[in-house]
């Protein structure tokens, strides 16, 4: 047996492992410098690639906002021709497009029976700066800038909504060319304000009726075909309450305005189940005139005349019957004038006032002097009150257009005028009173701003009125909002770009 001692494993594991301490920890040290160097220098110049992308694009933003003042004084303005220098980077690049962006604008139901026309259809062009996956682009005299599928708003283009007049001078960039680096461009004029709209050379394909204000009938839309299309909706969105639609697969988006058209004044009687179309009307009690001048077919006396609005929700109809016709030139019988409203609840509100005697100062006048005589009512006359109650129907009800209604429901027993500003919130009982003026002005503000009059006549043996011979007066004040248009102005303007 040796006189040496056995070493005991553990020992030797823990001797054995500390000799190698010494150069793993170096290995390791290096190693771990090495990641950390890596790490670094990779997300440190990822950060810095995206600061010095960031940079870029917000002096580009500066430099086209500039180069959009500048178009606009070419375009719009006195001078002819102006210069700008872009900032710019070798990491980005400026790029003059003609072939981008295309604007659209529609009259829509401009014959009131559903056709359409275009009024102007061409390309707007467009200044683009890209850097990575950041677009500036300068395009119908706004700046838009779009990232990561999403679009704001740099500058405003020249979409000009107030007061029911749009105001659109299309701004159209010709050219091409590209830089990299700070470009010198030049911007020159080659039209300037060619009229779109109105025109008087320009006509309707239908009507043959002329590019002109006011615009009465349907609705114009503006369509917008665009990478940035997304910042001309929130655009609209935001400047006008006109019906906006985006189309995602063809990079559009539209916006119709309204014309509000329709009648306004003056008009003539329609045939009977012909309608007055009304637009834009202010719902507060701003009907100054509702008067109907009715010419006699033969004579008064049985006539049943209406005109009614046959609504998906509610329905109206002012009725007026005669009892009486001119005999050695004055009129020898009365008038009733009734109101019918119903939101098709079952139940009705209904106002009468019966046994008017026409004359000078009173809701109804009848002139005997001419053959055939004329009636003139006045709906929103202040000095003949309506009682409020069941409607007292004076021969059969097919004599009403809501006659099976008017027999077969019965009224609310009180209802409250208290829907407007103008409203005296107070509520009326059977055999209670209002100015037929109030009534008359609550009723058409209930179904304000659009609905349609129609004229109903008879039937048969109270058939008296000859619609053709016959007008009518309907004043009112139009309703405020983005999405009602009177007057449209389209002119077309092209600026030349040319990149140094």
């Amino acid at each position: 047996m040796s006189g040496r001692s056995r070493v005991p494993w553990l020992y030797r594991v823990v001797r054995d492992r500390s000799g190698q301490a010494s150069p793993l920890a170096v290995v390791l040290i290096l190693g771990i410098t090495v990641l950390g160097t890596t790490a670094v220098v990779t997300l440190g110049g990822a950060a810095l690639s995206e600061t010095k992308q960031a940079s870029s694009a917000a002096r580009a933003e500066h430099s086209m906002t500039l180069f959009d003042s500048k178009v606009a004084i070419t375009a719009l303005g006195d001078t002819q021709s102006q210069s700008v220098e872009l900032s710019g980077t070798q990491d980005g690049q400026y790029v003059v497009r003609d072939d981008t962006t295309r604007i659209v604008v529609t009259h829509k139901d401009f014959d009131g029976d559903g056709a359409s026309e275009e009024l102007y259809n061409d390309t707007l062009g467009s200044v683009e700066y890209r850097t990575g996956d950041v677009t500036i682009a300068y395009e119908g005299g706004g700046v838009w800038r779009t990232q990561d599928n999403g679009t704001s708003m740099v500058s405003p283009p020249e979409f000009h909504y107030r007061d029911k007049t749009l105001t659109l001078p299309v701004i159209q960039v010709t050219g091409d060319g590209s830089s990299g680096q700070s470009p010198v461009v030049d911007i020159i004029e080659e039209e300037q304000a060619h009229p779109v709209y109105p025109n008087e050379s320009s006509t309707y394909s239908i009507t043959g009726d002329r590019y002109g204000n006011p615009v009465e009938n349907g609705t114009v839309e503006v369509t917008i075909y665009s990478p940035h299309y997304r910042g001309w909706a929130q655009f609209f969105d935001d400047r006008t309450e006109g019906d906006m639609s985006i189309d995602h697969s063809n990079e559009s988006v539209s916006v119709e305005l309204e014309a509000i058209g329709g009648v306004v004044g003056a008009f003539r009687m329609p045939n009977e189940g012909g309608s007055v179309d009304v637009r834009g009307m202010s719902d507060n009690h701003n009907v100054t005139s509702y008067t109907l001048n009715l010419t006699a077919d033969g004579h008064f006396n049985n006539m049943h005349w209406s005109m009614y609005h046959d609504g998906p929700t509610e329905d109206l109809e002012f009725h007026i019957y005669s009892t009486g016709k001119c005999t050695g030139g004055s009129f020898n019988g009365d008038v009733d004038i009734s109101i019918y409203y119903s939101n098709r609840s079952g139940y009705y509100e209904g106002w009468q006032k019966s046994n008017i005697i026409p004359g000078p100062s009173k809701a109804v006048q009848v002139d005997c002097s001419d053959d055939p005589a004329t009636f003139t009512v006045n709906l929103t006359h202040e000095g003949t009150d309506m009682t409020y109650g069941e409607i007292d129907m004076t021969g059969s009800d097919n004599k009403w257009y809501f006659g099976p209604e008017i027999k077969d429901d019965t009224t609310n027993s009180s209802v409250d005028f208290d829907q407007h500003d103008a409203d005296r919130a107070t509520p009326y009982s059977d055999g209670e009173t209002e100015s037929l003026d109030t009534v008359t002005n609550h009723y058409l503000s209930l179904l304000a701003p659009q609905y349609k009059l129609t004229v109903t006549d008879g039937p048969g043996g109270s058939e008296r009125v000859n619609e053709r011979s016959s007008s009518g007066n309907l004043d009112y004040e139009q309703a405020d909002g983005g999405r009602y248009i009177t007057f449209l102005h389209v002119t077309e303007n092209r600026v030349r770009v040319e990149v140094h």
